[in-house]
């Protein structure tokens, strides 16, 4: 999968705002969900069902962790 510039930029400002990496994937999957103007629509699915496929684990780790904080 080819990277756009916008993209590119995008992923790279995220990081160096040193945001925890489950933030970043979130905003970047509901940024291009959101893009109805600068990204095609079947890139666009493309690239959320990517980022959705990392989301989904990171994010029941995140709540896991959470949890047993919430425990101890």
């Amino acid at each position: 999968m080819d990277i756009t510039p916008q993209e590119e930029n995008m992923i790279k400002a995220l990081r160096e705002a040193a945001l925890p990496p489950l933030f970043v994937l979130i905003r970047i999957r509901n940024d291009v969900s959101n893009d109805t103007k600068n990204v095609e629509k079947s890139r666009r699915d493309d690239v959320v069902k990517t980022l959705e496929k990392y989301i989904g684990p990171l994010w029941e780790d995140y709540h896991e962790g959470k949890n047993s904080q919430a425990k101890e």
